[in-house]
Parts: C-alpha cells; structure tokens; sequence
C-alpha cells in the first residue's frame, strides 16, 4: 500500500501514472480522503513493485510531485502475515 498527500488544489487523477509505470506492475486508487482541515487529500494505492525496483527512487519521484509532502508504503501483505 501506498500514502500519498497532496495538496487539495493539485489535480490528482493520474498525476503518478508515469511513474507507476516505471517502477509498478499495476497500481490501484483504493481511497482518497481529506486530511488537515481540508486543505489535503491522503491517497492510498495498490500497488504491485516490479521485481527489482527501487522502492526509494519511486519514493523520491512522488515527492518531487507532490511538493515534498508525506508519502509512506506499507507491505500490507507482510503485515497480516504476521498477525
């Protein structure tokens, strides 16, 4: 699973589309929901990585689009394993 926050005025249908396709084996918007006051959207992906892809340079990509704001992926799978 992927976090992303974004500010509420940047458009964000497709906004990571280029580069989920280079680091992605397929990716999901499960949920978008506000945060601060309004003032940003919190969106969770589904996301497949690509054998041997850099989590971090993805990371690093998505930060630069989304004006450095808080991004976070969680192995969600590896979680409830561990449950």
């Amino acid at each position: 699973m992927l976090n992303v926050t974004v500010p509420e005025d940047l458009d964000y249908s497709g906004i990571f589309d280029d580069i989920f396709a280079n680091y992605t084996d397929g990716h999901r918007l499960k949920r978008v929901k506000t945060s601060n006051m309004g003032s940003m959207f919190r969106l969770t992906y589904s996301v497949t990585m690509k054998t041997g892809a850099n989590e971090k340079a993805m990371i690093d990509e998505i930060r630069c689009r989304n004006g450095n704001l808080e991004v976070s992926v969680a192995d969600i799978e590896g979680e409830e394993a561990g449950l």
